[in-house]
């Protein structure tokens, strides 16, 4: 039975992470211009990681550019059980999430563009001894998304990009006396649009097509085992106004389809096990905003509300995601003329959230708080 469960908790791992839902999604995808204002930027233009927000507001770009970084993220999770003393905390050390955007001018209406990050990599540690040590001790994830766009600016008002997904994951999970390693290269698509009925007013919309996974990989390196599963489609609406003088302000929804994960069929050499998921669609709200002071710094900030697709009867200790909320701070600053230093930080907290079936008595809740760090650079050619 090693292999069932851990398939399990490894696909479980992998959608976790959604590139828009919640768990453990924390909006690290993004460079620190956009983590600065929650992600709420989607009715925004002129920003190079539109290249993954919503690549179609860069249609019309004159010249090339280029900007990379990193995110840095610091989970901390305690599970405590009233009545036993059974406590844990998870490790919280800092893990570094890079990114990289290039957008390049085709032509005066067309643009390309490309980008890299890592909507879900993550890691989880927790104590060997801990009392739920027997479902899960570590869990680490890789994945990285490539997204080639191509944006055309079909008339004044209105910009339209499409673009691939090219998505590449590694899982490798242990707990005690056990470890499954499994991956899998799957693809998607996405379109946006983006128009602009007033020059103060913009409006984003990005379509995030579902992706088919089939996670093939082992445990201890001997039995196989693999989990065919749906990554959820996802629909973003962002609202930009820029009225009021040097201020811009953003307000983005998000819809996720998680609803597509009612169960988690795993394949064995004894056969296919089967498990409830339930797990139900979620929306997102992202509200953020940009001061320009002058043409050398920028002053930003947002909040967003996250809802968590995972009902309490399907929490565990390797997801152990509840609704959440952010608050989120950070600057630009312009300097030499054609670079860009971008900063971000963001904290994260959750409701609390009782631990779900599973094959231990484990009877506690689990509390979460984040923190987030992303510098990003910058460089107009």
């Amino acid at each position: 039975m090693h292999f069932n469960t851990w398939t399990g908790l490894t696909v479980t791992a992998l959608l976790s992470g959604s590139a828009l839902g919640a768990g453990f999604q924390l909006y690290t995808e993004g460079a620190a211009e956009a983590l600065a204002q929650a992600g709420a930027i989607s009715g925004r233009t002129n920003m190079t990681s539109q290249a993954w927000y919503n690549p179609s507001a860069l249609a019309g770009t004159e010249r090339p550019q280029m900007m990379a970084g990193s995110a840095f993220v610091s989970i901390h999770t305690d599970y405590k059980e009233p009545g036993t003393g059974n406590a844990a905390t998870m490790s919280d050390d800092w893990r570094a999430i890079p990114h990289v955007y290039y957008v390049q001018p085709i032509s005066d209406d067309w643009t390309g563009m490309v980008s890299i990050n890592a909507p879900y990599g993550l890691i989880t540690e927790w104590p060997d001894g801990w009392a739920g040590a027997p479902l899960a001790t570590y869990s680490e994830l890789k994945a990285i998304y490539i997204t080639p766009s191509v944006a055309w600016q079909a008339f004044d008002m209105l910009a339209l990009s499409a673009g691939l997904n090219i998505v590449d994951a590694e899982a490798d999970l242990q707990r005690t006396g056990s470890r499954v390693k499994g991956d899998d290269m799957s693809y998607g698509g996405t379109l946006s649009a983006h128009l602009q009925p007033w020059e103060d007013w913009g409006i984003g919309f990005r379509y995030q097509s579902s992706v088919k996974l089939k996670v093939t990989g082992s445990a201890n390196d001997v039995f196989p085992a693999s989990a065919e599963l749906e990554l959820p489609s996802s629909i973003n609406l962002g609202v930009a106004n820029t009225t009021m003088n040097n201020l811009s302000l953003g307000l983005d929804l998000v819809w996720t389809e998680w609803s597509t994960y009612q169960q988690l069929a795993i394949a064995t050499p004894g056969g296919t096990v089967t498990a409830p998921k339930n797990w139900d669609n979620v929306i997102s709200i992202r509200i953020g905003g940009e001061y320009a002071l002058g043409d050398v710094w920028r002053l930003r900030a947002g909040y967003v509300w996250d809802e968590s697709p995972v009902p309490d009867s399907t929490r565990g200790p390797e997801l152990p995601g509840t609704d959440r909320q952010m608050l989120m701070m950070g600057f630009g600053w312009t300097f030499w003329d054609a670079m860009t230093l971008d900063a971000a930080y963001s904290y994260l907290w959750s409701d609390n959230g009782p631990i779900g079936a599973n094959p231990l008595v484990l009877a506690g809740e689990f509390e979460t708080t984040t923190h987030l760090l992303a510098l990003s650079l910058g460089y107009t050619f």
